[in-house]
C-alpha cells in the first residue's frame, strides 16, 4: 500500500507558536502517516524543535490545533536527556556526576526502565537493549553513562512503550559511526513494522529510509519534498559560508603561558563499583599541541576529560600532572578551571533546566530568573555553571565581541532557555573562548549546528590557532568535523589506549 493510502496518526492544522512576544512558528499545516519518516530540517533557530514538540505535545501552539488519531500514541525523545532530574539532583554543579557515580541514591538502568516503562516486561526489556546494544548497561548508574550510551537508553524508553508516532530530536548527534549506523537500522526496521516517525535533524544527518523533508526557516516551513529529491538539491546547491572579521580575531587572542606539560598521565586508573572505565592511560599534551580524543561511546573519553577539568575526585588517587602541578599538590578545582576553556553536552544540560539559573537581582531576594545568553557567555570568565556574578566593563565588551564573532550579537539579551539549541550550543562555545584560555577542551562542539555553522565553527578554531599557541583537545565522532590545526591523535577502546601519536 502507497504511504499516501495510510491511516493519518498525527495532523497539524494551522498551528502557529508564540512565546516572549516573539513568533517561534508561522501557521504550520503538516500530516503524518502510519509508516511514514517526516524529517524536519533547518538552520539553527528556524524552528524545528518547536515543530517536534508541538506535534508530540510537549508545548502547545497558540493557535490551531495538532490532532492525534483516536487510541494512537505518540512519544518523544528528546535532544537533551533528562536523566539529573530523574537522579533527584538539583545542584549547580555538573562535576558531581562524578562525585556521585557509586551513589546507591541514584538510579541503575534497570531501575530507570522501570520508573519509566509500566509493566515493564522482562522478555522485552531483554530483546530491546539488546537490539540497541545496551544490555551490558543494566548495572550501572544512569548518571554514569556516556553521551552516545544516554542516548540509546533514551530510545529504548521510547520504544518500550510502544508509540504509534515517535518524535525524535536530533537522534544521531553524539552517536559514533557504529552507533549511527546500528541506530538507523533499528528505527527503519520499526518504520517497516508501521511505526510513524518525525525526525528532527540537519541535512546531513538525512536517514536513508526517510520519506519526505520539511525545510524550515525563521519559523516558516517549505512544502515536503520527497528525501531523494531534497538531498539531490543539497548537492547542487553548496552552502554559503561567512566570513569572520580577522581583525577583531587577531584582537581577541591574547599571548598564552608556555608549560613544560599541560596534561600529564602515568598509568590512570578509574574504577566505578569495581569496573574500570580507564585502565593504564599514559598520555601527554604540551603548549601548542591540539589533540582529537576519539573512541567508541562508552570509550571512556568524557571520564578521561573529567580528571583534567579537575571534575573528578579520582584525579587525586592518580600521578595526574595539571599545568605543571602534580594534582592534590594544593592547587583548588578553580586554579584549574580558569585555564581552561571547555564546552560539552553535559554541561549544556545545566544551562537547560526548567528552574532556571540563579541571578542575583537588585534589590530583591535571592531568585531564579532565566539567564540571557549574554549572562551564559559571561560566566565563562569565572567558570560559573548556574549563577552569574558582576562582571567588569572589560569583560562585557569581550563577551559582546565574541558574540559578534560567531554572529550571535542580536539574541545577547534574549532568553539562553528559550534560543534554538542551535543557538544554545554557539552560546556555549562563546562561553569557553571568552577568557581566551590556555587549554580548549571541546567535547562534541558542534552538536546541535547546522552544515554551515559548523563549518564556520571549524573554520575559527583553525584561524585561533593560526593566531597564537592555544592548546586543544578536540572530540568528535565524525571525521568532517576535525579541523585541519589537529596535530595529534588520541583513539581509547574499552578504557585502554588503542593509539596515540603525531599526525602526519
Amino acid at each position: 500500500m502507497k504511504l499516501q493510502e495510510q491511516a493519518i496518526i498525527a495532523a497539524a492544522k494551522d498551528i502557529e507558536f508564540r512565546a516572549n512576544h516573539k513568533t517561534i512558528l508561522q501557521p504550520v499545516s503538516l500530516e503524518i502517516r502510519k509508516g511514514e519518516t517526516v524529517v524536519v530540517t533547518g538552520p539553527s533557530g528556524s524552528g524545528k524543535t518547536t515543530l517536534a514538540r508541538l506535534i508530540a505535545g510537549d508545548l502547545h501552539p497558540t493557535h490551531g490545533a495538532v490532532e492525534i488519531a483516536e487510541k494512537k500514541s505518540v512519544v518523544f525523545v528528546p535532544q537533551q536527556d533528562r536523566f539529573i532530574a530523574s537522579a533527584g539532583l538539583r545542584t549547580t554543579y555538573y562535576g558531581q556526576r562524578y562525585e556521585s557515580a557509586n551513589d546507591e541514591g541514584i538510579p541503575t538502568v534497570l531501575e530507570f526502565f522501570k520508573r519509566r516503562v509500566p509493566d515493564l516486561q522482562e522478555e522485552e526489556f531483554t530483546k530491546v537493549t539488546d537490539e540497541l546494544e545496551i544490555g551490558y548497561l543494566s548495572d550501572r548508574r544512569i548518571l554514569s553513562l556516556s553521551n552516545g550510551e544516554r542516548k540509546r537508553v533514551q530510545l529504548a524508553v521510547a520504544l518500550l512503550n510502544e508509540p504509534d508516532l515517535l518524535v525524535l530530536d536530533q537522534p544521531f548527534i553524539g552517536l559514533d559511526v557504529h552507533a549511527r549506523e546500528t541506530l538507523s537500522s533499528i528505527l527503519e526496521h520499526q518504520k517497516r513494522k508501521g511505526l510513524a516517525l518525525l525526525v528532527v535533524s540537519d541535512p546531513a544527518s538525512i536517514p536513508a529510509f526517510a520519506d519526505w523533508v520539511v525545510e524550515m526557516d525563521e519559523g516558516h516551513t517549505k512544502p515536503p519534498v520527497h528525501a531523494q529529491e531534497y538531498l539531490h538539491l543539497m548537492r547542487r546547491n553548496p552552502l554559503h559560508i561567512k566570513p569572520f572579521n580577522s581583525e577583531l580575531l587577531t584582537q581577541l587572542s591574547t599571548a598564552k603561558t608556555n608549560y613544560r606539560q599541560v596534561v600529564q598521565m602515568t598509568n590512570v586508573q578509574v574504577a566505578y563499583g569495581g569496573k574500570k572505565v580507564l585502565d593504564n592511560i599514559d598520555w601527554e599534551v604540551n603548549t601548542g599541541e591540539r589533540w582529537v580524543l576519539s573512541g567508541h561511546n562508552g570509550a571512556g573519553k568524557t571520564t578521561l576529560l573529567s580528571l583534567i577539568t579537575a571534575d573528578n575526585p579520582q584525579g587525586y588517587s592518580n600521578h595526574l600532572i595539571l599545568f605543571d602541578r602534580r594534582r592534590g599538590s594544593g592547587e583548588t578545582v578553580w586554579e584549574i578551571k580558569e585555564k581552561i576553556g571547555f564546552v560539552s553536552p553535559e554541561l549544556h544540560l545545566y544551562f537547560l533546566r526548567h528552574r532556571g539559573m540563579y541571578k542575583p537581582t537588585a534589590g530583591s531576594e535571592l531568585s531564579y530568573n532565566s539567564l540571557t545568553c549574554a549572562d551564559v557567555v559571561l560566566s565563562g570568565f569565572k567558570d560559573e555553571v548556574g549563577f552569574n556574578t558582576t562582571n567588569s566593563k572589560i569583560q562585557h565588551t569581550k563577551a559582546k565581541q565574541w558574540l559578534e564573532m560567531l554572529g550571535m550579537e542580536n539574541i545577547g539579551e534574549a532568553s539562553f532557555l528559550h534560543a534554538s539549541l542551535g543557538e544554545q550550543r554557539t552560546i556555549l562555545l562563546a562561553r569557553a573562548l571568552v577568557k581566551s584560555p590556555d587549554l580548549l577542551i571541546l567535547d562534541e562542539p558542534c552538536q546541535g549546528l547546522d552544515s554551515e555553522h559548523t563549518r564556520r565553527f571549524i573554520g575559527l578554531l583553525d584561524q585561533i590557532c593560526g593566531n597564537d599557541s592555544t592548546t586543544m583537545i578536540y572530540v568528535t565522532h565524525r571525521k568532517e568535523e576535525i579541523p585541519g590545526c589537529i596535530t595529534h591523535a588520541l583513539e581509547l577502546e574499552n578504557g585502554r589506549i588503542k593509539s596515540q601519536g603525531k599526525i602526519s
